[in-house]
């Protein structure tokens, strides 16, 4: 078998049909198997799952383990010589599948392939990679510059930039991950400490370390609303834990508590700032950002996100 598309759900019942819908009309271009793992959902999704795609393979855990876990629950019972995630609040286009395979055929080494990231109404959206967290974007985020100019190459490097054709990336996001299953088995896949947040950086950074180069491809085309909530302050310090994480495991070893230092700088500076000036919804860019007192209250939780998973998972 070609391909294992797996998706992890969690109280997705409102909208997974909709998800599935689409990998069905996908995978049909492929020789590929389905499977979704529902991570012990206290809603109805895995009724939903089960009505709207009885072609699917269903894995009901007993636990809520994460994300990552999620998946490494998936990858464990998948038959494919390639592995996907798909997000479950994510659409593919009818040829995403074969796309991303098609990528991943032309560039061996290239081991994780991702595709473009589209809004609803067909626009462009950045999030379909990003830049290599480095000490000099961990500087730029302390001091604002990376808020003052965002999509700067210079000053906000960790924000991708629109691109057309197949190119090398740092980080794809695993909202559409295709993943050799050989990179997948010689690096060890997603690490299970990483709850959500942060798996899919390390995977990728990972994989540059044992010699792959991730790329991404526009033709492999998908529709994600979900991400970063501006109102959400719980989403916001999961995501702060998985960028500690990445700090703490890929900053050169002497800069890694410096790269802490600078990530708990930039909160402390926004939360302060906040009070003086109101924050907008979403940079200049349209990607959400949080709230001025988002900000205050992230710094006031400090402690519960600056160890990363590591440290919340010991």
């Amino acid at each position: 078998m070609n391909l294992s598309v797996i998706i992890v759900t969690y109280r997705s019942g409102g909208y997974i049909a909709r998800c599935l819908a689409a990998v069905e009309r996908a995978a049909k271009a492929v020789d590929a198997e389905v499977i979704v793992v529902d991570n012990n959902s206290p809603d109805d999704t895995v009724e939903v799952v089960q009505a709207a795609a009885p072609w699917a393979r269903v894995v009901a855990r007993q636990e809520n383990g994460g994300f990552a876990e999620g998946c490494v629950a998936g990858a464990e019972v998948a038959r494919g010589r390639h592995l996907v995630f798909v997000n479950p609040d994510a659409e593919v286009r009818p040829d995403a599948f074969a796309e991303l395979l098609a990528c991943a055929a032309r560039h061996p080494r290239a081991g994780i392939v991702g595709g473009r990231c589209v809004t609803e109404a067909g626009d462009n959206d950045p999030r379909s990679w990003w830049g290599r967290p480095t000490p000099w974007s961990a500087l730029c985020f302390a001091t604002g510059l990376s808020t003052a100019f965002p999509g700067s190459s210079l000053f906000d490097p960790e924000s991708p930039v629109t691109w057309t054709g197949e190119r090398r990336v740092p980080i794809v996001t695993g909202a559409l991950m295709l993943v050799d299953r050989r990179l997948w088995d010689e690096v060890g896949g997603f690490d299970t400490h990483i709850f959500m947040y942060g798996e899919d950086a390390d995977l990728c950074l990972r994989a540059r370390a044992a010699g792959y180069r991730p790329m991404v491809t526009d033709r492999a085309v998908f529709v994600h609303p979900g991400g970063l909530s501006s109102s959400s302050l719980n989403k916001l310090v999961l995501l702060f834990t998985g960028k500690v994480t990445v700090v703490r495991r890929h900053f050169p070893r002497g800069l890694r508590a410096a790269g802490v230092f600078l990530l708990l700088f930039g909160v402390w500076l926004r939360g302060t700032l906040s009070r003086r000036v109101s924050s907008p919804d979403a940079d200049r860019q349209g990607r959400p950002t949080a709230r001025g007192g988002d900000w205050a209250e992230l710094w006031a939780l400090r402690a519960k996100w600056s160890g990363g998973w590591d440290a919340r998972g010991a």
